[in-house]
């Protein structure tokens, strides 16, 4: 037999070692390595059996010395051409390594072979005789051609005169038998077994065999005949489909699902928050049943191996998810959707740290696909790549059906009697009286949990701060009362008893101030008790079926008022949602980044949208301390077109995406010397590289500065933004920069990331 040699990638090689290596394939083994074969090798001086992905196959090597590979993991989990192809794009694009690439996108139950993912077997047991036979063994009649062995055995033979069909555990549970029997029975030929697969995660059984016939207006189904036209088209194409809040974008995306279904294509449809997969679930699974899979973080290792298998074997076509579920196999796709494309969850910002629209749009290339962006406030990039005709724009301006949008009142608070620390205006809270009056609901947001901001010293003004961050602690209740309580960071997690003294000057005057929604939710309980109230924020949200929970008891109208953080503002759809109420809107304007009024205009338009999406008349209360904004007048208005004229002059002016690449550059280490002295030495390096080797690459050098969050976790971090256009020469001078960066031996860490959802 020819001699067969694989070059194998290290799944947890560190970025000086992402290289190929080769390895021969012993006989035994040749028949089933291939390309993206998943294999265990040898490696290093101890040749500790490490976990790799074979990247090529030959039939000779330069290598001098070359080991053996020692196992091939089954065919079932080897990785396409076109997720090798993948790996490449994001090792080149993100800079990661190529384990980093393929953890993205393999469960890593699938990739181990030493802690395989095992797939869950369910056994079925029936009668191989007849009910006469049955009934024979069972009084134990002299003269049969099959015997019984015991009493036991008797006693599970009478399960299968009322039942076909058994499962393995209601005949262990209900008839006390066990496993050593029925294999007996079997053996003997009086029982049959067959296994079948119990997938994990599995979310509906069957589809509504009628489902519910679309019906689409004017706008919607000019908007579906482009889409589906596009869909036909050769090649890839990208369409955005912008529509204002309640414009119906659901019914647009399940007609042309449908038409692509039938075709024999695969579904990618994204979503930007696990709180929007409960609802969305409950669409698409009534309306394709099985044919669905779910990918999200919130599911168990297992549950997410078995998502993959069954898309891999085609027993889904239907992949929801969140960000990951771009990464879903399947084998034909032919439509990817976005829904509120302009969330900055879609950015990574882990290895790899990608977009999912960008390897969207790689997917959609490779097949020939149509991707789908939709949102009401598409992101500037999205919107001026569909004014410069590269994606086609396709726009409605309506709600859907007798649906109008909200009445909406801005509130100063400025003018609320002085009390900056009272979360409610007296228009705010008379509306949600008002609204459960009339036995209709409201959605409150506040973008900050907990019940106070901060624990401050009156005496010396000194603000209690963790001591692993440089962030201010947050105060949490832990009962219903007000008085009792523990300081949380919401950074790394800690928690600590609220002291009785000022830690800096021994001062007994200390000071909550601020509001979260622990406080919102008290306010409410003791200034309308009869008002039943919904908390969703990250403390609330903690276990596996939380959302789900929370949102279906608020549209069983288990609750009057829905009060949370922004995953209460996009995508949800309550009939009897009339009013919304924003609190503190303008908090997010002043951060120090420059998408700051982008994302202000999409969370304020998006939550003033949840109102009023039915026959009943909404209202918006926005409560505020810069009611002249011209940012909060524009989502006001609903009026996403000025607000684009108006930031991307800005963005021009002031040389911002999409007119420019970004690229962030954080030096991070527990000694704030080492890391200051990395840094300069960092800056040095970059300049001498754009003077030198890369000096085609143009590029505006800004630090080295401290992080927004200078300590976090008890590491320093330093950064340094460059401005340039991230052509191949300028990927390889990052890459080169992150090749030869030796900030290891001093524990200074460096990451590079492309494009950062936030400064």
């Amino acid at each position: 037999m020819a001699e067969k040699y694989v070059g194998v990638c290290l799944m947890d090689a560190p970025h000086a070692l992402d290289r190929v290596f080769d390895y021969r394939v012993p006989d035994a083994l040749s028949e089933t390595v291939a390309e993206g074969s998943f294999v265990t090798v040898p490696f290093g001086r101890g040749n500790l059996t490490k976990n790799g992905i074979v990247l090529y196959v030959s039939d000779r090597t330069e290598a001098k010395r070359v080991k053996e590979i020692r196992a091939v993991l089954p065919p079932e989990t080897r990785l396409s051409q076109e997720m090798l192809a993948l790996a490449a794009y994001l090792k080149e694009h993100t800079l990661c390594t190529t384990g980093d690439a393929v953890r993205a996108m393999v469960p890593a139950g699938l990739t181990d072979a030493e802690r395989p993912s095992q797939v869950k077997e369910t056994r079925y047991y029936s009668a191989a005789v007849s009910k006469e036979i049955l009934a024979g063994l069972i009084e134990n009649r002299p003269g049969l051609p099959y015997k019984t062995g015991s009493e036991g055995q008797r006693m599970l033979l009478r399960a299968f005169l009322s039942s076909e069909r058994m499962e393995e555990r209601l005949l262990v549970s209900e008839y006390g038998g066990t496993k050593v029997q029925l294999d007996a029975l079997v053996r003997r030929g009086i029982l049959a077994v067959e296994s079948e697969t119990r997938w994990r995660g599995m979310v509906s059984k069957e589809s509504d065999p009628a489902p519910r016939e679309i019906v689409l207006s004017e706008e919607q189904a000019a908007a579906y005949a482009s889409l589906l036209s596009l869909f036909h088209a050769e090649g890839a194409r990208a369409a955005l489909l912008y529509g204002v809040t309640g414009s119906g974008k659901t019914s647009v995306m399940l007609k042309l699902i449908d038409a692509v279904l039938t075709e024999g294509r695969g579904v990618i449809v994204m979503l930007p928050e696990i709180a929007l997969t409960p609802q969305s679930l409950s669409i698409f699974c009534s309306r394709y049943g099985s044919r669905v899979a779910v990918i999200h973080s919130g599911l168990s290792a297992g549950e997410r191996c078995d998502a993959y298998r069954r898309i891999r074997a085609g027993e889904a076509d239907l992949v929801i998810g969140t960000r990951s579920a771009v990464f879903a196999p399947l084998p034909s796709l032919g439509l990817i959707v976005m829904d509120e494309e302009q969330e900055h969850t879609y950015k990574s910002d882990k290895n790899p740290k990608y977009h999912a629209r960008d390897v969207a749009r790689f997917r959609c290339h490779y097949h020939g696909a149509l991707l789908m962006l939709a949102s009401a406030t598409p992101s500037i990039e999205s919107y001026k790549k569909a004014m410069d005709g590269k994606y086609t724009l396709l726009t409605m301006k309506k709600r859907y059906g007798a649906a109008v949008l909200p009445e909406v009142e801005i509130v100063d608070m400025r003018a609320q009697g002085g009390n900056t620390e009272n979360p409610f205006s007296d228009a705010l809270a008379t509306a949600v009286a008002e609204t459960k009056v009339r036995d209709e609901q409201s959605i409150l947001f506040l973008n900050r949990r907990g019940y106070n901001h901060f624990l401050t010293c009156r005496t010396c003004g000194e603000v209690i701060r963790c001591e692993r961050c440089s962030v201010s602690l947050t105060y949490h209740t832990t009962t219903a009362s007000y008085d009792r309580g523990v300081l949380v960071c919401h950074m790394c997690g800690l928690r600590k008893p609220v002291p009785e003294t000022c830690p800096s000057c021994g001062s007994v005057h200390l000071a909550r101030l601020g509001y979260g929604t622990q406080r919102v939710e008290q306010e409410i309980a003791t200034s309308f008790p009869s008002i039943r109230i919904l908390r969703m924020d990250t403390d609330t949200t903690g276990t596996k079926d939380s959302y789900d929970r929370i949102l279906g008891a608020f549209r069983r109208k288990e609750a009057d008022v829905l009060l949370g953080t922004q995953m209460v503002t996009k995508g949800h759809d309550f009939p009897d949602v009339t009013l919304v109420g924003v609190m503190n809107a303008d908090a997010s304007l002043y951060l120090d980044d420059y998408r700051a009024a982008e994302r202000t205009f999409a969370m304020l338009t998006q939550v003033i949208g949840r109102a009023g999406r039915s026959a009943k008349r909404g209202r918006a209360i926005i409560q505020t301390n810069n009611p002249e904004s011209d940012v909060i007048g524009l989502a006001v208005r609903q009026d996403y077109h000025a607000f684009y004229e108006r930031e991307i002059r800005l963005r021009k002016s002031l040389l911002f995406p999409p007119f420019v690449d970004i690229v962030l550059l954080t030096l991070s280490g527990e000694s704030e010397d080492a890391v200051m002295r990395r840094a300069v030495m960092l800056r040095k390096q970059t300049e001498a590289l754009t003077k030198g080797e890369f000096s085609s690459v143009p590029v505006i050098l800004f630090g080295p500065f401290e992080a927004p969050v200078y300590k976090a976790e008890g590491r320093y971090r330093v950064r340094m933004v460059v401005k340039c256009r991230l052509v191949q020469a300028a990927r390889q001078m990052f890459s080169r920069i992150l090749d030869g960066f030796d900030g290891d031996r001093e524990g200074v860490s460096l990451s590079i990331d492309f494009n950062p959802s936030s400064l």
